[in-house]
């Protein structure tokens, strides 16, 4: 933050650095003299900035989405919300006004299915940002910088759960026991990958899991292999609830790194009780006030023992019950756990009587079409184009069956995860563009795919895996600027925000992304590689400095 303009708002430069220093005393200087100032403002240390929110952003490339696809350079924000576009709004005492010197910023990304719950609830300290390496060079300097920014205590565990596999190094390899030992020799290591490559640990790792009962194998390339299943179910049994609230709270600030502001989470099939569980730690950070990113969630059901239990959970819960950070929306994505369960019909009709919105995985063309069957029953109940219901991944919908989607006017949730994979199978982005269908966009992740969305974005209009090979065919590629949309406005519309999210126009909330590069003009290379430098949920800095 420039001195200017601590001085323009009454903070002196030896003021601020007594509240600096007071805060780290207590413990709660989180990010150095930025943060201090920003707390100066928020939390009423003087009584005339108590609840104000003013904030220019100047000297920016703002990419609106509005209908225009406007682009400004500036914005004003009052309490929270967007109030001027275009330029500047008046300040008050308690204002302040950024100098972005040309970066471009754009609506927060939202991830319409996501799994992001369970995420959270990963043991160690995932180390996520592997998902963009590049080599196993790459990951071991992210494995160092990763403990150096958590400042992570000796021995305890470095991990990413899924979302990468080799097929994104440029070895083709899995790291082996000598590397993972020279990037992290004082902690323990644990990596699994999507659908290729298997998991690794290392020297600290293996005598883990070796006391746990869980085999260790050095392969031929000298990688020490284990039992995915087995390694994470002897992770699991070690974790303490204060485990599970700091990793919670360490996803979402990797999330909001990224450029996300809100997630739909789509529970896990089953209801797990240690998943259902894991909502806790969420809504613990949403009554604290430091929930850094909004959550929108579905009731994930296994609903095949008979109707009336289902019947039981949808007519004693609350549909769209919450607030603008943390609220239920709906049943998804899973109404049985059989997908094709013929008592299906009846749950979806009566959901529909109940005003319900629902969200289905429907990912094969039996299923499709199932459940389209289902949705025209469910449509003769009520306006279920109304209600907002999707259909979810539908990566093989025949000509047919868009027509279908279509005449019921619900809308289609569609994700990028075939970026790890080598299967040639993802929906076909570019027919359902110009379907006029409502699309939204999201992950999957993180089991079967990576939570960045840069680097779905990459795969939407480039149709190539993280190996650079064709994973759909090409003429699917849609264009940055449509996958823009459905990262964000789509997204808002398919959880009923779109009146509040999803786009920098005057009256929506200022969640925004401050980012590392234009992603309407960056290289293939750097949009998978674009980050947020600084991240905000209606006018606070959740992520980055404001200097």
């Amino acid at each position: 933050m420039a001195r200017k303009n601590l001085k323009q708002r009454g903070l002196s430069r030896r003021r601020f650095m007594q509240t600096a220093a007071a805060m780290a005393a207590s413990g709660t200087l989180l990010a150095g003299a930025a943060r201090a100032a920003r707390e100066h403002d928020s939390r009423g240390h003087d009584p005339e900035c108590e609840g104000t929110r003013d904030l220019n952003l100047v000297n920016g490339r703002f990419l609106t989405l509005d209908a225009h696809d406007s682009v400004v350079s500036a914005i004003g924000i009052r309490d929270g919300r967007i109030v001027e576009v275009g330029r500047g709004g008046a300040l008050g005492p308690c204002g302040r006004t950024i100098n972005l010197k040309g970066a471009t910023v754009i609506p927060g990304l939202i991830d319409s299915h996501v799994h992001f719950i369970r995420c959270g609830q990963n043991p160690g300290h995932e180390v996520r940002i592997i998902e963009t390496a590049a080599s196993v060079g790459e990951l071991q300097q992210m494995i160092v910088a990763r403990i150096r920014e958590l400042d992570v205590p000796a021995g305890e565990f470095i991990t990413c759960v899924g979302g990468w596999n080799i097929n994104g190094l440029a070895e083709k390899r899995l790291p082996t026991l000598a590397e993972l030992d020279a990037a992290a020799p004082n902690h323990a290591v644990y990596l699994s990958t999507t659908g290729a490559g298997g998991a690794v640990t290392n020297s600290l790792g293996r005598t883990f899991f070796q006391n746990h009962g869980v085999t260790v194998t050095i392969n031929a390339a000298g990688a020490a292999t284990l039992n995915a299943g087995q390694a994470f179910a002897a992770l699991q049994a070690v974790q303490t609830d204060a485990d599970r609230q700091r990793g919670t709270a360490e996803a979402v600030d990797f999330a909001a790194s990224l450029g996300l502001t809100m997630v739909t989470d789509m529970g896990t099939q089953g209801a797990a009780v240690e998943y259902v569980d894991g909502y806790k730690y969420m809504m613990n950070l949403w009554r604290d006030g430091n929930l850094k990113i909004r959550l929108r969630s579905f009731l994930n059901s296994s609903f095949d023992t008979g109707f009336a239990a289902a019947q039981s959970v949808v007519t004693y819960s609350f549909p769209r019950h919450g607030d603008d950070v943390f609220r239920s929306n709906g049943v998804g994505e899973r109404v049985n756990s059989s997908t094709t369960n013929p008592g299906y019909v009846d749950l979806v009709k009566f959901a529909a009587s109940k005003g319900w919105m629902v969200t289905q995985h429907s990912l094969t063309p039996a299923e499709i079409s199932f459940h389209i069957s289902a949705y025209q029953q469910a449509k003769a109940v009520a306006p279920i184009d109304k209600l907002r219901w999707t259909l979810d991944h539908v990566n093989p919908i025949s000509d047919d069956q868009i027509a279908a989607v279509k005449d019921l006017g619900i809308g289609l949730r569609l994700q990028g995860w075939n970026y790890t994979s080598a299967n040639p199978a993802g929906p076909p982005w570019r027919k359902l563009v110009d379907a006029g269908i409502p699309l939204s966009a999201g992950t999957d992740s993180t089991n079967v795919g990576p939570l960045n969305p840069w680097l779905t974005m990459y795969y939407m209009t480039t149709m190539k895996n993280n190996s650079g090979a064709a994973a759909a065919p090409a003429s699917q590629q849609i264009t940055r600027l449509e996958a823009l949309r459905m990262h964000t406005l789509g997204s808002a519309f398919h959880s009923f925000d779109e009146d509040k999210l999803g786009s920098i126009e005057p009256g929506k909330l200022a969640d925004l992304a401050v980012l590392s590069d234009d992603p309407l003009n960056a290289s293939d290379d750097k949009l998978k590689r674009l980050r947020s430098v600084l991240t905000l949920q209606a006018g606070r800095i959740v992520h980055g400095e404001d200097d």
